[in-house]
C-alpha cells in the first residue's frame, strides 16, 4: 500500500524530510561565505578610511589654531593684566 502513495504524490514528504537538514546545512554556509565576504569588505573600508585620516593628520597641521584654546586665552588676559 505504501508504493501506491508514490504514486499519488504521498511519497515525497520522507524524501522532504530527509534533504531538509542538507538543505539548511547549504543555506547556511553560503550565508557564512556572505557575511565573510562583508567582513572583509568592511575590514578593507576601514583600514582605508584610517590611512585617509592618517594622511590628513600629518598634512593638516596648520589648520590647528590655538588662539581659541581656553587655556590659552586665559593666559592671553593674565599677560594682558600683568602689563
Amino acid at each position: 500500500m505504501s508504493g501506491l502513495w508514490g504514486w499519488f504524490g504521498g511519497g515525497g514528504a520522507a524524501q522532504k524530510r530527509k534533504d531538509s537538514p542538507k538543505k539548511a546545512i547549504l543555506d547556511l554556509r553560503t550565508q557564512l561565505e556572505m557575511l565573510q565576504k562583508r567582513e572583509k569588505h568592511l575590514h578593507n573600508q576601514i583600514t582605508e578610511q584610517d590611512n585617509i585620516a592618517r594622511a590628513n593628520v600629518n598634512t593638516n597641521k596648520t589648520g590647528r589654531s590655538y588662539r581659541f584654546h581656553p587655556a590659552v586665552r586665559c593666559n592671553a588676559m593674565l599677560i594682558r593684566l600683568a602689563r
